[in-house]
């Protein structure tokens, strides 16, 4: 692999699927160590490297090009986390593993982005070439047609991604071919694919598919040296569903022995676990509410984990100097954790405005293995999202024992049952558990305490101080409350603001009774109370609401249906659900155990005569519950119960989803000979391990039904799980017992792969089983413009067949897309409501989002105020508005000038050249949500340039001696001079007389009013004809001729003349170059005849002689 792309990293974790009833799936899941950085940002050349998109989380990438996807793995031991906060720690080395996988025979994949988050992001790094703004990023993207039929989507999913082949109908599977290239190998194994990296082996668990309601059989397959997959028998004209599980599980790494009981999430899906921890050891987090161990026996134990399972956000302990034990959590709409539980401590830490401060306690009470020599109290306690602050807690009980059921229990753990709900939207704090107490507080009118163990039902206000509710609920004999479900758990449909319930649902069990009636709270007359006497344990089905009071105003509960199975054989109710959590119908679903041979209506799933059951109900106004349908699993014996019940989910499309556990420690059963759907991701079990089952609306088929667990006794202590709305399990295990680390844990970053302890570490695994309902997923594009512009829906949702778009501004639209904009008449910010109808389960999912719409957009130019003739080269620049000039300050600016960078809207600096400068500038409006990019020049005088060309030859015989002026275009005119007088813009000035001259050039700037002088010295000498003697004369006295001289104009430095006769006498001699002789010789004129002259002359031209004669004649 070419490792151009980077140090990133993903690491495969499973490969599991579930049901699409539209398309065609193959998926895997890669799980990567941190939260993805804005999803995947599209390549518009900020990145040089040739891939389309990149997803980038912590030091980890995977790149898709337009063959493969492309990964680079971190190794492991190069990654540490503290477990402090957010913090990451990276090895001073860092080793990576590239590996890729190139779908062989594919088309060219154009990857196109879908969904696309809101804000988009700004590339200003490295060379300005790369620079770029406005940069998309999404969270899915999409290659059409990768093989005929068959895309490639890839997409964010529990803190990595996830990518499906989506299949046409009619398209065949057969043509996927995936290449792996730098993987030290890699081998079908069964049902698994091993993938071997450098840092160790990767396992991609089975696939499998769904088709419709159908199950269809998935496997790798391997083809020269390719891989594939092979789906059993399918229709090809109806689309198939392949699709994956696992998210994270992890172990606390308590090295004191910590037993799970309860777990929960919140909305970022972020999980919490609950246990108990047997004293020092248990991990706390810097700044937590309590990082001490409070003595006892064993304290509550509470951490939160990242929605990725790689980050311990925040860990304490909770207690007093006895035995503490959570049951249940929960939290709001603000991350809030809310948790019910029992203590046998009288210095619990209660807040001091808490409804009560004070342990009431009762008789020492022995419950599984541990004795409460204090007897017990429930407590509520209420921690911040952040995990820093006890906002609230409180002790809640009577002078018996509270929260302990000794009289009902049956499995392993049910001795510490209850539930707490916190209704969102502001609502109140339900909880339900049991108690001995006769004195349990309660809110007038309210039912007393009937006798042995009694049911109680309450509700608190959300800080904890005030009981708004609260009432026994039971017979004579012995009652168990251990769910209650809330049939308005968002809070939508309070009946006013100051009148904040819900009516609500309570699943539990009942003893053996000759009472004729139950009682719970305010005793309707107009009501039906009765029941059926029974030998047995029955389960117990409870309706209930608040009375008109109002909340906080001496509100009460009263009961408005009662259900009991009063069947041969022990039953009981462990968790009740309505069928949706805005819906106030009277529908709701139990799970439970019964070993009297319950009989499941026909047509439904299940195993004749096993011990567990599913039932539905429908609340017959006063007249109790009408059950609608039963379902009965397990392994097809009702001698023993299988799985002890830890979670229940009705999903909004009518799914129901379960989590329990069998084998030892519970004192019967086990989990070996369950019922398996085809698509089991675990199908072995060593008879201790979990079951998650997924059945569909109506009960006829199992969506999924698998083991999980490893080859240890996987179990809880007590207490309950959840599942969120999407059907993502968030279980709390008692895993590792006996010192082992056999429990799964995935992926490899996550926060603790093995058990610290000698024997139990609470685990908290998170498995999203992800059965398909009406999901709607928008993004406005953009969520801020200016008029006239409009804005259009990025749409991503699922199952949905018709929206209707309520826009803010009083209209509304409705139809089967979203595709179109929206024109706003005026500015304003508009809350965006879009809601989703799946018809075919007819189920609802909405979505909200805000739109800015601003002004018309007012354009901006750059302005510069600087003089061109500045030496120092100083600039002013600044960006203006186009509407009134003034100067802009409200919108993100990055200046480059001269290779400096500027954001601030006037910049004040100095050019460093001169000449041609070239500034840039990008502005983005954030309001208008407008990216502008200038680019402009500025021209500074360049500095003058001023000559004149001349090279005069020593003693030339030109006539002339030239000079040309050279200048640049700073002048825009010249002029000569010489010795200081003005000889005009004659080009060339020419000289033709020897002598020493000053010339100077004179060059006019008239831009910017100034002139420069270049002034030089030149001697300049003509070598001319050097002399000439005349032949003849005549010195007869008539004045013509009668002297002898040499025409000469030469400077001579040395100049002889010499004149002899024939007999050579010299008659005549001088130095003098002006000589005029008048042929006399010692006072007499020469005679006529001949004579002889030599002449030598020097200059610095050299030395010019000349022998003649001269004729004198009369």
């Amino acid at each position: 692999m070419n490792a151009q792309y980077g140090v990133d990293s993903v690491r495969i974790v499973a490969i599991l699927l579930n049901m699409r009833n539209w398309k065609l799936f193959l998926a895997l899941i890669w799980t990567l160590p941190l939260v993805a950085q804005q999803g995947f940002v599209h390549n518009e050349g900020q990145w040089q490297e040739p891939f389309s998109f990149k997803i980038q989380l912590g030091p980890n990438s995977l790149f898709l090009t337009p063959d493969s996807l492309v990964l680079s793995v971190l190794d492991p031991s190069d990654f540490h986390s503290e477990h402090i906060g957010e913090h990451h720690h990276y090895s001073d080395t860092l080793h990576y593993h590239h590996f890729s996988m190139v779908f062989n025979a594919s088309q060219t994949m154009q990857w196109l982005g879908e969904d696309a988050y809101d804000a988009p992001l700004s590339y200003f790094v490295g060379k300005q070439d790369f620079w770029r703004s406005g940069v998309q990023s999404f969270h899915k993207v999409r290659a059409r047609n990768v093989y005929p039929g068959i895309d490639l989507v890839v997409y964010e999913a529990a803190g990595g991604f996830k990518f499906d082949w989506e299949l046409a109908a009619g398209a065949d599977p057969e043509q996927i071919s995936i290449a792996y290239h730098g993987l030290d190998g890699w081998q079908v194994k069964g049902k698994e694919l091993v993938l071997q990296t450098r840092f160790g082996a990767l396992v991609e668990e089975m696939p499998y598919a769904l088709q419709e309601e159908r199950t269809v059989r998935a496997r790798y397959k391997e083809t020269d040296g390719h891989l594939g997959y092979d789906l059993g028998r399918f229709s090809r004209d109806h689309p198939i569903t392949i699709d994956p599980i696992y998210i994270f599980s992890t172990y606390t790494g308590s090295s004191v022995d910590n037993f799970g009981y309860t777990a929960t999430f919140d909305d970022s899906s972020n999980a919490i676990g609950g246990g108990i921890a047997f004293g020092i050891g248990y991990p706390t987090t810097l700044g937590a509410v309590d990082l001490s161990f409070n003595g006892g026996f064993f304290d509550v134990a509470i951490s939160k984990f990242s929605s990725d399972g790689s980050q311990l956000l925040w860990s304490t302990y909770l207690g007093g100097s006895n035995l503490d034990q959570p049951y249940s959590m929960d939290c709001d709409e603000n991350g809030n954790v809310y948790i019910l539980g029992s203590t046998g401590s009288d210095d619990f830490g209660v807040t001091a405005t808490a409804y009560d401060t004070s342990f009431a306690g009762g008789a020492s009470i022995t419950a599984e293995y541990y004795t409460f020599n204090q007897g017990t109290d429930l407590f509520v306690a209420k921690i911040n999202a952040a995990g820093n602050q006890l906002v609230g807690s409180t002790y809640i009980g009577g002078a018996g024992s509270d929260g302990i059921n000794d009289s009902l229990r049956f499995n392993y753990g049910d001795s510490f049952r209850g539930e707490i709900e916190v209704q969102r939207n502001g609502g109140a704090v339900y909880f339900v558990s049991s108690t001995f107490s006769s004195s349990y507080p309660t809110i007038a009118p309210a039912t007393s305490h009937q006798g042995g163990q009694d049911g109680v039902i309450s509700v608190l206000n959300r800080d904890l101080t005030q009981l708004l509710a609260s009432t026994y609920a039971g017979t004579s004999g012995n009652e168990a409350l251990y769910s209650i479900a809330l049939a308005d758990k968002q809070g939508l449909n309070f009946p006013s603001p100051s009148f904040k319930f819900t009516p609500f649902y309570v699943a539990g069990s009942i003893g053996p009774s000759t009472d004729s009636s139950i009682a719970m709270g305010w005793l309707n007359p107009l009501y039906d109370y009765s029941i059926p006497a029974s030998s047995d344990q029955d389960a117990l089905l409870l309706a209930g609401d608040l009375g008109p009071a109002g909340i906080g105003t001496g509100s009460f509960i009263t009961m408005n249906a009662v259900d009991i199975q009063a069947d041969s054989g022990y039953n009981q109710h462990f968790f009740v659900e309505t069928y949706s959590e805005t819906d106030t119908a009277s529908v709701v679903t139990v799970v439970g155990q019964h070993k009297g041979g319950l009989v499941a209506d026909s047509l439904t799933w299940g195993q004749p005569g096993s011990a567990q059951y599913f039932q539905r109900y429908k609340q017959d106004g006063n007249s109790g519950f009408i059950k609608l349908k039963t379902a009965v699993w397990g392994d097809s014996s009702h001698t023993t119960v299988d799985v002890s019940p830890t979670a229940l989910l009705v999903d909004d499309c009518g799914n129901t989803y379960f989590s329990g556990w069998g084998g030892s420690p519970n004192p019967e059963g086990n989990t070996e000979d369950m019922a398996l759907s085809a698509n089991a991701f675990q199908t072995t079990t060593d008879g201790r391990d979990f079951y998650f089952l997924v059945l569909d609306p109506d009960w006829k088929s199992p969506r999924l039904a698998t083991y999980f667990g490893g080859t240890g006794r996987e179990h809880v202590d007590g207490g309950t799980s959840r599942f969120d709305r999407t059907g993502r399990i968030f279980q709390a295990v008692c895993a590792g017992c006996g010192g082992t680390s056999t429990y799964p844990t995935f992926p490899n970053n996550v926060y603790a792969s093995s058990n610290g302890s000698s024997n139990c570490n609470l685990a908290v695994t998170v498995i999203d089983l992800d059965v398909q309902n009406a999901r709607v997923s928008v993004q406005p594009d953009p969520p801020v413009f200016c008029l006239p512009n409009t804005f259009s829906i990025l749409d991503s949702s699922i199952n949905v067949q018709n929206f209707t778009v309520y826009w803010g501004d009083g209209n509304s639209t409705s139809g089967t897309s979203l595709q179109g904009g929206y024109i706003y008449a005026s500015p304003g910010t508009y809350p965006v409501q879009v809601i989703g109808h799946d018809t075919i389960c007819d189920t609802w999912d909405t979505a909200t989002f805000t739109v800015q719409v601003n002004p018309a957009y007012d354009s901006v130019y750059t302005s510069y105020i600087y003089d061109f003739c500045d030496p120092l080269r100083g600039v002013t620049a600044q960006l203006m508005h186009a509407s009134d000039s003034s100067l802009v300050t409200d919108r993100i600016m990055n200046w480059t000038i001269s290779g400096a960078t500027f954001t601030t809207p006037q910049v004040i600096t100095n050019l460093p050249s001169a000449g041609y400068n070239v500034i840039t500038l990008t502005t983005v409006d954030t309001v208008c949500n407008v990216v502008q990019s200038f680019t402009d020049t500025l021209f500074f005088r360049l500095p003058p340039y001023l000559n004149m060309i001349s090279d005069p030859e020593e003693c030339t015989s030109d006539e002339t001696v030239d000079f040309i002026p050279v200048f640049n275009e700073v002048y825009q005119g010249y002029s000569w001079l010489i010795n200081g007088t003005d000889q005009g813009s004659t080009n060339p000035l020419q000289i033709a007389q020897s002598g020493i001259y000053d010339i100077s050039i004179v060059g006019y700037d008239s831009i910017c009013g100034t002139s420069d002088t270049l002034t030089a010295t030149y001697d300049i000498f003509f070598a001319l004809e050097p002399f000439t003697v005349p032949n003849v004369i005549t010195p007869n006295g008539d004045n013509v001729n009668d002297r002898w001289t040499i025409n000469t104009n030469e400077d001579w430095d040395r100049f002889h003349v010499i004149l002899f006769n024939r007999w050579g006498i010299k008659v005549f001699e001088t130095n003098a170059p002006t000589f005029n002789w008048g042929a006399d010789y010692d006072g007499q004129i020469l005679t006529p005849g001949v004579y002889f002259y030599q002449v030598e002359a020097e200059n610095r031209c050299g030395i010019t002689s000349e022998e003649g004669t001269l004729h004198i004649t009369y």
